[in-house]
This record gives structure tokens, sequence and C-alpha cells, in this order.
């Protein structure tokens, strides 16, 4: 779906979102590196802040956790080996539910905990899972899949399948600073490099996605130590960036105070109810 020249841009009221989960974005190296968020926040036109991710600090727990509004120990998704367990309740469920459509570029793990099933990617790359609102969806499964072709697909996403008026929600999961920790460290020139590159993407595209009304919200599931792990409760290991930037620049918003809130923040975004984050539809094949 093309947007024409003079197309009506939605308003404000209409809520459309861009969430980015940054896998792996330490709170401080967002803020040392990513310049052109950080020039949204001095003109005002961005909100800075962070938050403490739950615990194990570890990416498929804290995957269920910002999508479900739970901690780990709640939901039960505790280690990232517990693949094709399926959440039975999340934020999807809710969009399905009023119609509200989505689109996902994301890791297979979050196919796996919408679908319950072990990712194929001889099946599933653009497999949607039923009854989760979602119009269109492109799964990865190599670590290394570079953030700027998935920044990419998400764009196609947007553009084929989201429609042009009315709220809607892309949600976008890049790897990208999580493998630099996994293969050099929380403290290389690596890491640092990949905030880097993942900001000079977003000067690519945020004007673009302001330009067609929608707000984005940046976040990570969790940091990462030196040591080039996570899973902990030391602050390089839970503290995540959490960046508000509004189409309109009215960025002076409530934001979560902790990552079990995001869900609920999200669907409040769209219309679809209050800052609970666990107040989803029961997925009924679960």
């Amino acid at each position: 779906m093309s947007e024409p020249v003079g197309a009506r841009v939605p308003t404000a009221a209409s809520r459309r979102l861009v969430v980015l989960l940054a896998d792996g974005l330490r709170a401080d190296t967002a803020r040392d590196y990513m310049g052109y968020l950080q020039a949204l926040n001095e003109a005002g036109r961005a909100q800075w802040r962070s938050l403490r991710s739950e615990l194990p600090s570890l990416s498929r727990p804290l995957y269920a956790t910002v999508i479900n509004g739970e901690t780990p120990l709640t939901h039960g998704i505790l280690g990232n080996g517990q693949a094709g367990q399926r959440l039975a309740r999340h934020l999807f469920h809710s969009l399905d539910a009023h119609e509200v459509p989505a689109a996902v570029a994301a890791y297979h793990w979050f196919y796996e905990l919408l679908a319950g099933e072990v990712f194929d990617p001889l099946r599933h790359r653009d497999a949607v899972p039923p009854g989760c609102g979602i119009a269109a969806a492109r799964w990865y499964w190599e670590d290394d899949y570079p953030d700027s072709h998935l920044l990419a697909d998400a764009e196609a996403l947007r553009r084929a399948h989201l429609p042009l008026e009315g709220p809607s929600l892309l949600f976008i999961h890049p790897m990208g600073p999580d493998l630099a920790g996994h293969l050099h460290g929380g403290e290389s020139t690596q890491y640092s490099m990949s905030a880097r590159k993942l900001d000079m993407l977003l000067a690519q595209l945020l004007p673009r996605w302001h330009a067609a009304g929608f707000d984005l919200l940046l976040t990570s599931d969790h940091g990462m130590h030196a040591d080039r792990m996570h899973g902990g409760p030391l602050p390089v290991e839970r503290e995540v960036p959490l960046v508000w930037a509004p189409h309109d620049g009215a960025a002076d918003l409530p934001l979560p105070e902790r990552q079990t809130e995001v869900a609920g923040w999200i669907l409040e975004r769209l219309g679809l109810g209050g800052r609970d984050g666990r107040a989803h539809r029961e997925d009924p094949a679960a």
C-alpha cells in the first residue's frame, strides 16, 4: 500500500504506534551514543526515561513480559530454552478483539510465544499466528540478521499492510546490540557501534513514520554486562532505555514506571484499555 501525495495524515487521536524493542540495549549506551534521538530530546520533541527490567534479565522471559504485562515468575516463561511455549494472554489478543491491525518484524521467539509451536524457518517465515490481530509478519531466526534489513522489512510491512487511518501497531525487534554484546561485551566498541548504527537507521525512518502519523516508543528487554552476558540483577544488565518520540512533538506524556506496565501503556495509546498491562483477553487456545 503506497502513501499517495496529499493523503490525509491521521490525527493524534488515531494513536498510530511504532514500538521498537532493541534487544540487549543498555540505558547508558543508548543515552551516550544515539545522537539523533538525543537531538529530538534536546529539542523537546522526545522524552527519555529508563526502566529496570524484570528478573531473570533474559530475552525470552522479558519478551513475554513486554507483551504480556506480567513478571516472569507470573507468566511462567523463565528461561531462553522454553521453545514453543505459548503465552496465555498478551496485548495482541486485545488488538484482535478490537480489530486493530498490527504488523510485526521480530525474532522467531516472538512467533513461538504467540503461536505456541516451535518455529520452522521453511514454513513460518511470514506466518501469522491466528487470533492475534496481526495483519502481516516477518520473522528472522539468525542472530546476525542485520538491523538495517529488519527495519526495511518492517517499513515494507507498514506500507503494504497497515491502513492509512485509524489506530494500528508496528512492532519491531532488532537484535544488533544483543549480538554485539554477546560477542564483544557491553563495554566494547562494537557494542556502542551497534547503538550508533541503530540511531542512524532511525534518522532515516522516524521522519517517515512521523509524516504518516506514527509515534515511536523505543525500549529494550535487558542490558548487557562487560562479560558478554546478562540475566542477573546488576544495573548494567537491567537498566534499559525508554524513549517516547510522538509525531506531533507533544512529548510530555506519562510513561511506564515498570516494564510490566509497557503492554498496558501500549494498549492505552491505541485506545484499548487502561494502564494495567495484564488486562488482555485470554487466549481460547491456551
